[in-house]
């Protein structure tokens, strides 16, 4: 490898490894008991939905062929989804835990000094940290990534572009990353990686062809083909950057851009510019986190693609930033300890102590139920309490169905949303309930309340307000009313 220079140089990584082994064995035993010892709410609805499909899944077969949920992620979580909402976490765990192993065995590649730490820096990430409790799309997502990098630099480049073929089908924007790769691969002279770049494509298209009749599934039910500006809006480019704090937390922030600078400076200064290791490490390991964080910062800016400017779609990529910001502090600690011993020893610890403060804490609201979570709760056990639920559910919040043990894909139990938008109770069954949330309502479920009240087959049963106001998208009062549908009166 081109980067071992003798401030980078670890002279012994396999020492590390029973090392290793201790670090993540007590990692994912702390891991464990912080997933049964939390609930979880971070990443709100699509949490619930994501999960819902994975655990239905295994009764209604077309769920885990669902679009939206992303087909790959949806499959392969479904064996722990069994288990319950902390199974499908659990699935996060060992993922995200085997995502800073492999940046640990890129690190170990290019023989970079302290090179264990460099799973620290990825574990540590705020908003990657978060993501391992969740059954969120993210952190498979950087698994596969990471996983292509290192076999590109372990030369199995055939190997390395099937598994990245399979990228856009654990998340839609993993599509941008493919023309970063494939100037890799063609520079490389790897010209039997571009039909490889179609197997995960090919290979899902098949198993969901009995589900929809079409080979080309993939892109003819492509769910991001509208336009839904008017909901989520848009805002500034720079909104990702701006939340350095809640996606890579400052220490990462700061060291991000000192590692690229190192990197470059090596590779123009040292090495001449030539097409070695440090040219691909730049192109695949910082260029796909520029370009992911390009991607996703323009649809924003934009207000394109159904983008809500979520930081948490950047977990996708963080790991890389990372192993780019673990360069320069190794820099750093080499820099000062040339000063003086004790000055690095503190820095390091200071820095470690830090990230592990900012990571731990940034989101830590993620391990409780929400505000809006906590009263669907208490709706749903009104619902129970009164033996309301023996009729038919419409509701619009995923968590409905969740927090009531009810299986949301049995259309003659319960039916997210309704049929007539401009009047609801058309469609709806006598005695009927209808649970509207001001967040999903008039959102995604576009029906706002004005509509329901107004519709004289409704009534209105009982509200749910929060003890403190609490604003949702769109600017409403987060609120959850429940309706009944009574007898059409003029009928008769």
């Amino acid at each position: 490898m081109m980067l071992n220079k003798k401030t980078l140089t670890d002279p012994s990584p396999k020492k590390s490894k029973s090392l290793l082994l201790i670090i993540t064995s007590i990692g994912f035993i702390a891991g464990i008991i912080t997933i049964f010892t939390t609930q979880n709410s971070f990443g709100g609805g699509d949490s619930t939905q994501h999960f819902n499909l994975a655990y239905w899944g295994w009764e209604h077969p077309h769920l885990l062929f669902d679009h939206w949920g992303k087909p790959l992620f949806t499959i392969l979580i479904s064996p722990m989804a069994q288990f319950g909402m902390n199974g499908a976490r659990i699935f996060n765990l060992i993922f995200g835990i085997a995502t800073g192993i492999i940046i640990w065995r890129i690190a170990v590649e290019f023989k970079f000094k302290r090179a264990l730490l460099s799973m620290f820096f990825v574990i540590f990430t705020p908003i990657y940290f978060i993501l391992i409790f969740t059954p969120l799309t993210e952190v498979l997502y950087s698994f596969f990534i990471t996983l292509s990098i290192l076999l590109f630099f372990k030369k199995k480049y055939y190997l390395s572009a099937i598994i990245l073929s399979f990228t856009p089908l654990i998340r839609n924007e993993g599509i941008v990353l493919i023309p970063v790769f494939l100037t890799a691969y063609l520079l490389k002279k790897k010209y039997l990686t571009i039909p490889l770049l179609s197997i995960g494509f090919l290979f899902i298209s098949l198993l969901g062809y009995p589900i929809y009749k079409d080979f080309w599934w993939l892109i003819t039910q492509m769910p991001y083909m509208g336009d839904a500006g008017d909901i989520y809006g848009s805002g500034s480019i720079l909104h990702f950057i701006g939340d350095t704090r809640g996606i890579l937390g400052y220490p990462i922030g700061y060291l991000l851009p000192l590692g690229l600078i190192i990197i470059i400076h090596r590779w123009v200064k040292t090495e001449g510019l030539k097409l070695n290791d440090s040219f691909f490490f730049i192109l695949l390991v910082v260029g796909s986190y520029i370009v992911f964080l390009s991607a996703h910062s323009y649809v924003w800016w934009k207000g394109i693609g159904n983008s809500l400017g979520l930081v948490r779609v950047m977990g996708s990529v963080t790991p890389l930033a990372a192993l780019t910001a673990f360069i320069g502090f190794s820099f750093l600690i080499d820099q000062i300890s040339r000063l003086n011993n004790k000055a690095a020893k503190f820095f390091t610890y200071g820095s470690l102590f830090w990230m592990f403060m900012l990571g731990i804490a940034t989101h830590q609201s993620g391990f409780n139920l929400s505000k809006q979570q906590q009263l669907i709760t208490e709706s749903s056990g009104f619902i129970i309490n009164n033996d309301l639920a023996k009729d038919k559910i419409f509701y619009y919040d995923p968590f409905v169905p969740y927090s009531m043990g009810i299986d949301p894909y049995n259309i003659n139990v319960c039916q997210l949303g309704v049929v007539n938008k401009m009047k609801p109770s058309l469609g709806m069954p006598d005695n009927s309930l209808l649970i509207w949330d001001s967040h999903f309502g008039p959102n995604e479920g576009r029906t706002p309340l004005n509509i329901l009240l107004s519709d004289k087959n409704l009534e209105l049963i009982e509200t749910f307000t929060p003890p403190e106001p609490v604003i949702v998208l769109g600017g409403y009062n987060y609120e959850v009313k429940i309706f009944r549908k009574i007898t059409d009166s003029s009928s008769k």
